[in-house]
């Protein structure tokens, strides 16, 4: 039994070794020591913090380290010939250690200016050595050096535009759903995944609030009534587009002025056919653009059943409206007839 745990003793400490052999950098200018300095300074600066000391000294000490965590990395992976493809992964690490660094501490939105920045940040961590030495005087790299060096800052500047081309279509599509509600099968950058939930455009709002309007106006009212409300066409819709900016009006879509609404009633005999529009007035796949359309029906009816006490001499009589309006809204192209090209609200 004592010989068994000197062996398990002795087996111990061969492996504490080989730990201690591989921690231990093997010369002081290694990657190993850069890693330990970046963690010395982090512990300093955490200490500075519990101390109560100044930010000058809390932000250097955490500078510091994130700049040593920077090029330990990069100088780690570059060392075992980190390769991705066949293309060296050291220099675009180390670029997304400072981004971090550097836009992290922003809060909010941070990631899009960090991802914009990563790819030219990343040039600068394979440039400064070439164009540097450590006396911080400037270095003439050799041509092809200079011709590599050239075509590497235009793929980055080519990849920060990339990035920054998505996050202003990402801003477009949040302002202006009614953009990706349109349809995109011709478009060269912007692609619609298939289930993807597609928010509805402000125009179906439009057209909600004028199917309110019209039944606080007509429906349930007596006929006379209503046939003298749709003698003054330009009047209601000037009440009902100002209905629309009041109620818009409380939220913060970018879209609402770019819809026009309108609407026309045609006849269908004893009754009318209303049919409410909301023409989109901003860019379209179509030349001609395009609207969104809600068909109601309003119609004259005769009230059956007992009447009311006291009710005035000919009530048995009057004919009162009924309005019933179809749920569906759908998107036509072109503009309704009558109605202009680009008008707005």
């Amino acid at each position: 039994m004592v010989g068994g745990l000197l062996t398990f003793l002795r087996q111990t400490l061969i492996e504490l070794g080989n730990l201690l052999s591989n921690l231990l950098p093997p010369r002081y200018f290694s990657w190993q020591t850069v890693i330990y300095m970046s963690l010395f300074s982090w512990l300093m600066s955490l200490l500075a913090r519990l101390l109560a000391t100044t930010a000058f000294t809390i932000g250097l000490l955490a500078t510091i380290s994130w700049i040593c965590l920077a090029i330990g990395v990069g100088w780690a992976l570059e060392s075992n010939k980190a390769r991705l493809f066949g293309i060296p992964i050291a220099p675009w690490v180390s670029g997304a250690i400072l981004c971090l660094f550097l836009f992290g501490s922003w809060g909010g939105r941070w990631l899009q200016p960090a991802l914009v920045a990563w790819p030219l940040v990343s040039f600068a961590v394979i440039a400064v050595p070439n164009l540097l030495s450590w006396d911080f005087s400037l270095k003439n790299p050799p041509p092809a050096v200079r011709q590599q060096l050239a075509l590497l800052f235009c793929l980055s500047l080519l990849f920060s535009s990339w990035f920054q081309f998505y996050f202003r279509i990402q801003t477009w599509v949040r302002n202006y759903p009614s953009l990706v509600a349109d349809s995109v099968e011709n478009s060269a950058f912007v692609y619609r995944i298939p289930g993807q939930t597609i928010a509805l455009p402000a125009g179906v709002t439009h057209l909600t609030i004028a199917e309110e309007l019209l039944r606080e106006q007509v429906d349930n009212k007596p006929w006379p009534s209503v046939e003298r409300w749709l003698l003054n066409l330009d009047g209601q819709r000037q009440v009902m587009r100002q209905r629309v900016r009041s109620q818009t009006g409380r939220t913060t879509s970018l879209e609402d002025s770019l819809w026009q609404l309108d609407f026309q009633p045609l006849s269908n005999g004893d009754g009318y056919t209303l049919k409410l529009w909301a023409i989109w007035s901003g860019p379209a796949a179509s030349p001609s653009g395009y609207y969104l359309e809600k068909t109601c029906l309003l119609m004259p009816v005769n009230r059956g059943g007992l009447l009311p006490e006291n009710s005035p001499a000919g009530y048995s009589t009057t004919q009162w409206a009924s309005l019933t309006c179809d749920l569906e809204t759908p998107r036509l192209a072109g503009h309704p007839r009558g109605v202009g090209a680009r008008g707005q609200v």
